[in-house]
Order: structure tokens, then sequence, then C-alpha cells
């Protein structure tokens, strides 16, 4: 710590700057717990879209075994050839108090993909259940990117709200107090001072 100034104004200085650094804890704390709570209501939709995801992966994928079972192996991946060479997806953001967390959003389109009069019910099943997932699986991706960018700022956040709370405002207090005490003494000694030279006066008179 440097030599701190033994002055009113010093004094108000510090009281101006803790109190500021009062007010950015403050608003920080609650930045954090606005995040804190953002952060479990994501990780609980994280549970209920994995949930939901196995159950229906569990029904394509019976229902692909079942057409396996019909219409065999090779047939099935000799008409997969067909299939679009991939999907169109939108990503943007939103703004969590000041966390870009991502937006993912898969663009419509067809998705034609072999000769239907080639397949059978089984495949076009198996093949209709296994693309519905892929919304829920861009849903649960887009949610898993929210909840890591949270809990990184969550994590800084929190070192700030720490640094300030714990050393930068006891700090600040400690400067306070010391000068306090230091000009209490000054101002007691001056006292006593005017006061000897007043006796002083008062006996030589």
């Amino acid at each position: 710590m440097g030599r701190v100034k033994l002055t009113r104004m010093e004094l108000l200085k510090l009281r101006r700057k803790r109190k500021l650094a009062e007010k950015g804890h403050k608003l920080l704390k609650q930045k954090n717990d606005t995040l804190v709570m953002e952060f479990f209501s994501t990780l609980k939709e994280i549970r209920d879209l994995r949930k939901g995801f196995g159950e229906k992966f569990a029904r394509a994928q019976k229902t692909m075994a079942r057409a396996q079972a019909i219409q065999g192996e090779p047939d099935i991946a000799r008409l997969a050839l067909g299939t679009a060479s991939g999907v169109e997806l939108e990503y943007s953001t939103r703004n969590v108090m000041g966390v870009e967390v991502p937006m993912i959003s898969l663009v419509p389109g067809e998705q034609q993909w072999y000769g239907l009069y080639e397949s059978t019910v089984e495949l076009d099943e198996a093949v209709t259940l296994h693309r519905e997932l892929l919304p829920d699986l861009l849903r649960l991706v887009e949610k898993q990117l929210a909840l890591k960018k949270l809990a990184e700022e969550i994590k800084k956040t929190k070192r700030r709200v720490n640094s300030l709370e714990y050393i930068a405002i006891p700090a600040i207090k400690s400067e306070e107090k010391m000068i306090t005490l230091k000009l209490d003494e000054l101002e007691r000694e001056s006292f006593t001072r005017l006061k000897k030279i007043k006796d002083k006066a008062g006996g030589k008179a």
C-alpha cells in the first residue's frame, strides 16, 4: 500500500471510492444471482431434453431394426446413398446479463432422400422418426453451449464479487479507519496544544 495522505480531502475521496465499490459489488451480485438462476433453468431444460431425446431415439432405433430385418441392411445402405448432403442451420444469439448465449435453428426445406416406391413402411417410419430427432438434438446442443457460457461467466463474476467483497472494500475501509484515527489524533493534539497555550497566556496575565 502506497503512502496515504492524512487529509480530510483524502478521506472524502476514499468514502466516494468505497461507495462506488459497494455499488459495483451489489450490481455484480445481482448479475451473478440472475446468471445462477438461468444456469439451473438451462440445466433443467437439458435434463428434460435428454430424457425426451432418449425416448425418441430408442423408438427410432427399434423401428430401424425392424426395417433392417425386413428390407435388409445392404438395400437400406443403397437407398441411403440418395440422402440429401446436409441441412442448413441458422445461428444467432440472445443476451443474458451481458452473456451472448447461442440460438440454433433448422432452416425449413425439403428432405427427400430416396424413391419411396423402393422402401418399406417400416423404413419410411424409421427415417421419419430419425429426422424428427434433429430439432431436439440441435436444441440440446444449443442448451449445452449456453450452459458452458453461463458457467464461465458465473465463475468470472464470482471472482470479481469476491475480489471486491474480501479485498478491495476491506482495504478501502482500512485506509478510511486509519485516516480517521490519525485525523482524530491530530485534532486532539492540536486541541491540547491550544489549551496549553491558552493556559500559559492566562497565567501570564
